[in-house]
């Protein structure tokens, strides 16, 4: 019957608008992450200048211990960054994460990244260390775009679903959908980032579901 068939593309919808919201999060999170990673980035820096100037051999030893003293700060709140970084109060780095999209999923594993092990005479570690943080950016700028992408072509069968439901059930589905897609889903990870922030999504997408 239409009835049926009609509620049969109604639970298509609510899964693919969960998998939105899924992939929504999943951005706000890459994006937190890479916040972090960036200042990271730079702390790292600071370390390498560091070490370069405590390997110079004009300095005397309280100069050397001044500077190992800012190296062992910095390490600190590194370490503090990285043990804080979180989202909706899971750990970040160290973890993996996985985000259902309806018929696919989408995997993120962010290493732990501990500095602790960085030492002011060994610029060749700081270096490894730079290097792991640059693959770790790397492959959080791949799951951010993997998810857009998925969020994208999740819209695209939201809109032809609504669309032959609103056939069937003789609703304004249609309409709702094409509001909703032209107010909150002009895609790319930075609106994502901000939608998730103020549940504009959320609220849309049960605005939609009534």
């Amino acid at each position: 019957s239409s009835r049926t068939i009609a509620d049969m593309l109604q639970n298509q919808i609510s899964t693919m608008s969960q998998g939105l919201m899924n992939a929504n999060d999943g951005v706000a999170m890459m994006q937190i992450a890479g916040g972090t990673l960036n200042s990271l980035s730079e702390q790292t820096q600071t370390l390498n200048d560091l070490s370069v100037r405590y390997n110079s051999a004009t300095l005397n030893d309280s100069q050397k211990e001044g500077l190992q003293n800012e190296f062992s700060r910095t390490v600190d709140a590194m370490q503090q960054s990285i043990e804080t970084a979180s989202f909706n109060g899971k750990a970040l780095f160290g973890s993996s994460s996985t985000f259902s999209l309806g018929e696919s999923a989408i995997s993120s594993s962010i290493p732990a990244l501990s500095p602790s092990t960085l030492s002011i005479d060994n610029q060749a570690g700081i270096q490894s260390y730079r290097d792991s943080l640059a693959q770790a950016g790397s492959d959080i700028g791949s799951t951010t775009n993997s998810l857009v992408s998925a969020s994208n072509a999740l819209l695209n069968q939201l809109t032809a679903t609504s669309v032959a439901k609103s056939q069937i059930s003789d609703t304004d589905m249609a309409k709702a959908i094409k509001d909703f897609q032209q107010n909150n889903l002009i895609l790319n990870a930075s609106q994502l980032a901000a939608a998730h922030q103020n549940n504009v999504v959320r609220q849309n997408i049960a605005q939609l579901l009534g």
